[in-house]
């Protein structure tokens, strides 16, 4: 929700500009920005998906990939202390 557009947002802005306990300070801008691209990916993913006809009446199933996603695959690139200072408990 709203962490995700702010980090969208302040991905662009100066690092000395940003809140001490921000993630870009936390994590570095790289990680934050990966982060970042892959719910931009899964989101566009879910649009797509429901936006097609065919397969709109799977994306209850769409949502529970994204539980898969969270409890098993981004783990393996960010610590859960990384996930909660993204945003991401």
């Amino acid at each position: 929700g709203n962490s995700f557009l702010k980090r969208v947002l302040d991905s662009i802005a100066e690092k000395k500009r940003l809140d001490v306990s921000h993630p870009i300070n936390i994590l570095g801008r790289k990680k934050m920005n990966i982060f970042t691209m892959i719910q931009v990916f899964c989101l566009a993913g879910l649009w797509m998906f429901k936006s097609n006809s065919a397969t709109a009446i799977y994306f209850p199933s769409a949502i529970g990939m994204l539980m898969v996603i969270r409890s098993f695959i981004l783990p393996r690139f960010f610590s859960e202390e990384e996930l909660v200072a993204l945003g991401d408990p």
